[in-house]
């Protein structure tokens, strides 16, 4: 395994594999970092096999990307965390083996679960920067911070986007939890691109994406606008940008069903920390 030499920053991207990721990866790779993805598939990158390093993983198993996790903390200290790794929900409510909802997992709960495995083992040795790839439709979203539990009240629509607004409140939390070791938390909204993200689903939907995609903006587009983000010096924490640079405002949340609602994220990845 080759590690990175001690003054290079370290980016992780997850979902690095594909689309939006895999665009990021290389655009980070030729900015000169060290940059470690994680996917379900193999990747390789010839010329930069110093500085790329790809973790295989499925977050539809959380032990599993729990301890994903604890090695790269082990072997490198992250400054730049993107969480990108993401399912369209599948047409049919379908529950992982840890008994989630599997968009609400993939897509969120796993992330969270990652994000507090390297800020907990990070500390203060570094400077940590986090963001969320979240998307405009997080906006359908509903305020009351609940989700899918069952087959009765299941939408894919619905589930996806609470998956994404979930991603940007939980950048407004970490932001708030973590007030004392200088992190700097923020979602961003990348628009629409061409991607294969369409993989899961079936029938007429997955038909009109394949026909649409290549008239969407390249992923490489989008990937050039989120580094260009990502690179600036201040960002406010918590704070929802979209793809012109612009701050967006998220939608007051009652207190009560808020705080409820993390309590009960934590409690699904204690045993995993």
């Amino acid at each position: 395994m080759t590690l990175p030499a001690s003054d290079l920053p370290v980016i992780l991207v997850t979902g690095g594999t594909s689309g939006l990721g895999l665009e990021l990866v290389k655009l980070f790779l030729k900015k000169g970092w060290f940059v470690i993805a994680t996917g379900r598939k193999p990747l390789r990158i010839d010329g930069y096999e110093d500085r790329f390093i790809l973790y295989r993983v499925d977050f539809s198993d959380l032990a599993a990307t729990a301890a994903t996790i604890k090695t790269i903390c082990s072997n490198h200290k992250v400054n730049l965390i993107v969480n990108n790794a993401g399912i369209l929900s599948p047409p049919d409510f379908t529950v992982t083996g840890d008994g989630n909802e599997y968009t609400f997992q993939v897509n969120f709960l796993a992330h969270l679960l990652i994000n507090e495995i390297i800020i907990q083992r990070n500390g203060r040795s570094r400077p940590l920067r986090i963001t969320a790839i979240t998307s405009m439709v997080h906006k359908l979203s509903k305020s009351y911070m609940n989700y899918c539990r069952g087959s009765e009240d299941y939408s894919p629509v619905k589930t996806y986007s609470d998956s994404k607004y979930f991603l940007a409140i939980m950048c407004r939390h970490l932001a708030e939890k973590y007030t004392d070791i200088g992190l700097e938390c923020f979602s961003l909204d990348p628009g629409v691109f061409g991607s294969s993200i369409y993989r899961m689903q079936k029938g007429w939907f997955r038909l009109l994406y394949r026909i649409a995609a290549p008239f969407m903006r390249k992923p490489s587009i989008a990937a050039g606008i989120v580094t260009q983000i990502l690179g600036k010096p201040d960002i406010p924490n918590g704070a929802v940008y979209d793809i012109r640079h612009r701050v967006k405002t998220l939608q007051e949340i009652d207190a009560a069903a808020y705080n409820a609602f993390w309590e009960e994220c934590y409690s699904l990845i204690a045993r995993f920390l």
